[in-house]
C-alpha cells in the first residue's frame, strides 16, 4: 500500500459504473459471498476497494476462462467505467445488498499492471489461495516475470515447492475447461492428473476428464489409466481417439445397465486386457480352476498381482459355526483332491 499511497485518490463511484467483465486483475475463484455480506451489514466496509479508471476506448479483458463464474448484469449507463484492482468480492457483497455507491481508492493510470497485480496478490496472501487461485496468479504474473523469479518468489507464498515442474503444472491448469474446475475444487480431478492429460491427451482431454469425474476414480486409478492408455496408443501404432471410437468402448459407455463404478471397472479391465492378451488367458484359467473347486459363494479365493509369485488369498464369510464348518470342509475336499495345485 505504501508504493501507492501518493498515487491513489478518494473518490464516490456507483456500482453500475464498474465494468465487472474486465477480469485483468481477478485472483479469487469459488469463495462464498454471503459471509462477507453479513460481515458488511455487520460491522461495514472495513477495507475500501480498488479501482481503476479505464480507457474509454478499451474493451473488457475477458479472455481468461479460468475465471468465468457467475457475474452481475447491469446497464452500462454511466460513461466513466472502472476497473477493479482489489476488492472484487467486496463490490459484489455491496450489490448483493444493494448499495448504490460508495467510496473507493482510484490508482492513477501511471502505476504499471504488474505492480498492481502484485499489490493485489499480496493483499490476499492471507487467507490462502485454493488450486484454481495458485494457477490463476501463476498466468497472471507470468506475463511480467521470468521463470527464476516465478519459482523462488511466487511458488513459496502460494504454498507450493519452488520446483520447475510445479510451476509447468500450475500453469497448464490455466488452460482446463472451467467445466472441470468444481470437480477439481471437490477432489475428483488432481493438479497432475490435469497436467497429465493436457500434455499428453490434448486432443481428447475434456473427454478423458470427463470419464474421471463419471467414474469416481480415485488418484491412482485415473494415473493407473492414463499409463495404459499411453503404452497401448504406443504399442499399438495408434492415435488415442480410435480406441475411444472403437465399437467395445462405445458399446461399454453407453449401456444403461450398471453403476459408473462398475462401467468404470469394465473399462479399466478392456484396457488391461488389451495390454496384457496372456495376463487374460490366466485370468480365464483362474476363474475355471475355481468354479471346479465346488466352494460356496460365502467362500472367496483371490489371485496374487498379476499371477506374477505372491500368496494367494482366501476369505470365508460365515454368520455360524455352522456355515464355517461347512465351506472349511467344501475346501478341505479340494484340498484332499489335488484341485488346489492347478491354481495357476
Amino acid at each position: 500500500m505504501k508504493i501507492f499511497i501518493d498515487k491513489l485518490t478518494l473518490k464516490e463511484i456507483f456500482i453500475s459504473q464498474i465494468d465487472w467483465d474486465d477480469t485483468t486483475f481477478r485472483m479469487t475463484y469459488n469463495r462464498p459471498i454471503p459471509p462477507l455480506v453479513q460481515s458488511i451489514q455487520g460491522v461495514g466496509l472495513q477495507q475500501r476497494p480498488i479501482l481503476q479508471k479505464k480507457d474509454p476506448l478499451a474493451g473488457s479483458a475477458n479472455n481468461d476462462p479460468i475465471t468465468l463464474q457467475q457475474r452481475p448484469i447491469l446497464q452500462k449507463k454511466d460513461p466513466e467505467r472502472y476497473r477493479v484492482i482489489s476488492g472484487y468480492r467486496r463490490l459484489l457483497a455491496l450489490l448483493r445488498i444493494e448499495e448504490k455507491s460508495l467510496f473507493c481508492h482510484i490508482a492513477s493510470a501511471e502505476i504499471e499492471e504488474k505492480d498492481l497485480l502484485l499489490f493485489n496478490f499480496h493483499d490476499n496472501l492471507d487467507r490462502g489461495f485454493n488450486p484454481v487461485e495458485q494457477a490463476l496468479v501463476v498466468k497472471r504474473l507470468s506475463i511480467f516475470m521470468e521463470e527464476k523469479e516465478l519459482i523462488q518468489g511466487i511458488l513459496p507464498l502460494l504454498g507450493l515447492p519452488p520446483k520447475k515442474e510445479i510451476l509447468a503444472r500450475t500453469l497448464k491448469l490455466s488452460e482446463v475447461s472451467p467445466i472441470f474446475l468444481p470437480a477439481l475444487m471437490q477432489g475428483r480431478l488432481f493438479p497432475e492428473i490435469i497436467e497429465i492429460v493436457l500434455r499428453q491427451f490434448h486432443s481428447t482431454a475434456d473427454l478423458i476428464l470427463a470419464l474421471f469425474i463419471f467414474f469416481h476414480w480415485s488418484f491412482q486409478k485415473q494415473k493407473e489409466f492414463l499409463v495404459d492408455l499411453r503404452e497401448l496408443s504406443h504399442r499399438q501404432g495408434q492415435a488415442v481417439e480410435s480406441f475411444f471410437s472403437s465399437l467395445p468402448l462405445t458399446e461399454l459407455l453407453t449401456q444403461t445397465l450398471g453403476t459408473p463404478q462398475q462401467k468404470g471397472e469394465a473399462l479399466r479391465k478392456y484396457f488391461r486386457n488389451r495390454l496384457f492378451p496372456i495376463l487374460r488367458e490366466t485370468e480365464k484359467t483362474f476363474e475355471e480352476k475355481i468354479s471346479s473347486l465346488n466352494l460356496d459363494q460365502r467362500t472367496r479365493i483371490t489371485p496374487p498381482p498379476f499371477f506374477e509369485g505372491g500368496q494367494y488369498g482366501l476369505e470365508i464369510k460365515f454368520s455360524s459355526p455352522k456355515e464355517l464348518r461347512e465351506s472349511l470342509i467344501k475346501i478341505g475336499q479340494a484340498l484332499e483332491g489335488g484341485k488346489f495345485e492347478e491354481l495357476p
